[in-house]
Order: structure tokens, then C-alpha cells, then sequence
């Protein structure tokens, strides 16, 4: 299972290589999410794999706060999937040596819809796993192991959308099944991005002073990356498609 993970490991960074003018220009977007919840106040964290905000509390919250809030998180929301499917798409086409038609062009806004679903189920879960766990004297041990549990068995459920044109619900399913299929190939996957994004930001706190080192964790991780590992998760989970490898 690890000389798999090594070999797509390749196929990725191959591929982002070749492409990495074109994925770098996808990727502004990514910056652009971050630079728009920078200026709204959100009562809630927004976790993909290593971007974190939090600003505000409800409490605190007039109603033109709450209002800004839903309206910054649904553009920032509506902007991170649509530099998924993206990204994804062009994955599936180099790798299925496929042409992308005028049909999957026209599927785009659907499938940033459901990945924008997806996005907001994990970022409720987490909301409610902070309140239910809010008085637990264990939450700082509850808190982080049920959300890897939750990113282990979702995590995947983005590409589903893409590759297999699933609904919310059926890419939430597909995910569940591609972990319990290959837990080494998604735990692998979980690790490197650890250690990408954790690496950057423990190089960048060393190298650069406050608060440069913050921006250029923001850039290296929302242009390089991020970016990366959306390929490296899409090549994965094509591994599913003998064809396709």
C-alpha cells in the first residue's frame, strides 16, 4: 500500500510540475478566501486540511455582524470549491487523457455547489462538536480525535463529487467507503499534509520575523501547497479506477 501511495505520490508531483503555471493560477483563489474572511467577522472556524479562521463570537454579534458573517462565509465558501473542482478537473483530464467537454464545463457550478455542502456539514460538525464539548474537562483531547475521525472518512467525499459526479450525500458515502477500502492510502495522505503545512509554518516562524512569517505561510500554503495536495488526493483516489492508473 505505501509503494501505491509512492507511485501516485509521483504521478502528483509530476503532474504539478508540468502544470504548475496553470494550478498556481487556479490557486488565487485560495488567497482570496483568506484576504475576504480577514475583513468579516465569523463566528465559526473554517477548517480544509490547514486554513483556520476565527474571528468574533456569537455573543458579541450585532445583526449586521451575523448578517456580514453568512454573507463572507458563503462567498468564501463558494470560492474554495470552485478552486477544487478546478483543480480537480484538470486532474481527471490529464490523467483520463480526456479533453474536458462542454458537458463537464457545464457540471462545474453544480459540483462547486455540493463541495460548498460539504464544506459547510464539516464546518457545522465542528461548531457543534466545540459546543457539545465546551464544559469537558477532556476537550482538548476529544475535540482534535473526533475531527480527524471526521476529516479520515469525509475528507475524500470533494473528489467523489468531481470524479464520479456524485451528490453531496453519495460523495460523503464514497468517501466513507474509498477509507475503509484503503486506510493506509488516505492516512498517508493525512500525514503528508501534516507535515507540509506544518512544516511551512515551523520554517517561516524561524526564518522571518512577525508577522512575515504569517504571510508567507499564507501564500506558500494557499498557492503551493494546498494546491498539491488536492492533486495528490485526486490521484488517489482514482487508484479506485484500474483504467485510470
Amino acid at each position: 500500500m505505501s509503494g501505491e501511495f509512492g507511485r501516485t505520490f509521483g504521478y502528483a508531483l509530476d503532474f504539478y510540475l508540468q502544470k504548475v503555471a496553470i494550478v498556481a493560477l487556479f490557486s488565487i483563489p485560495f488567497l482570496v478566501a483568506v484576504l475576504i474572511a480577514w475583513l468579516v467577522a465569523a463566528p465559526t472556524y473554517l477548517a480544509a486540511g490547514a486554513l483556520f479562521i476565527r474571528t468574533g463570537s456569537i455573543p458579541e454579534l450585532s445583526a449586521l455582524d451575523i448578517a456580514l458573517s453568512v454573507i463572507g462565509y458563503a462567498i468564501i465558501m463558494f470560492i474554495i470549491s470552485d478552486t477544487i473542482v478546478n483543480i480537480t478537473i484538470l486532474v481527471r483530464s490529464r490523467r483520463t487523457l480526456n479533453e474536458t467537454t462542454s458537458e463537464m464545463l457545464a457540471a462545474m457550478k453544480h459540483h462547486a455547489t455540493r463541495i460548498f455542502y460539504i464544506l459547510t456539514i464539516a464546518v457545522l460538525v465542528e461548531f457543534l462538536l466545540q459546543l457539545l464539548l465546551y464544559d469537558n474537562p477532556l476537550r482538548t483531547w476529544i475535540y482534535p480525535i473526533a475531527m480527524l475521525i471526521f476529516f479520515f472518512f469525509v475528507s475524500f467525499s470533494m473528489p467523489a463529487v468531481v470524479i464520479d459526479n456524485a451528490s453531496t450525500a453519495h460523495a460523503i458515502e464514497y468517501s466513507i467507503r474509498f477509507a475503509m477500502r484503503k486506510p493506509i492510502l488516505v492516512i498517508l495522505w493525512m500525514l503528508t499534509l501534516f507535515i507540509l503545512l506544518g512544516g511551512t509554518m515551523v520554517l517561516s516562524y524561524y526564518i522571518l520575523s512577525a508577522p512575515f512569517w504569517i504571510y508567507l505561510v499564507l501564500l506558500l500554503n494557499s498557492i503551493v501547497f494546498l494546491p498539491f495536495m488536492l492533486i495528490l488526493q485526486t490521484q488517489l483516489y482514482m487508484e479506485k479506477y484500474p483504467l485510470a492508473r
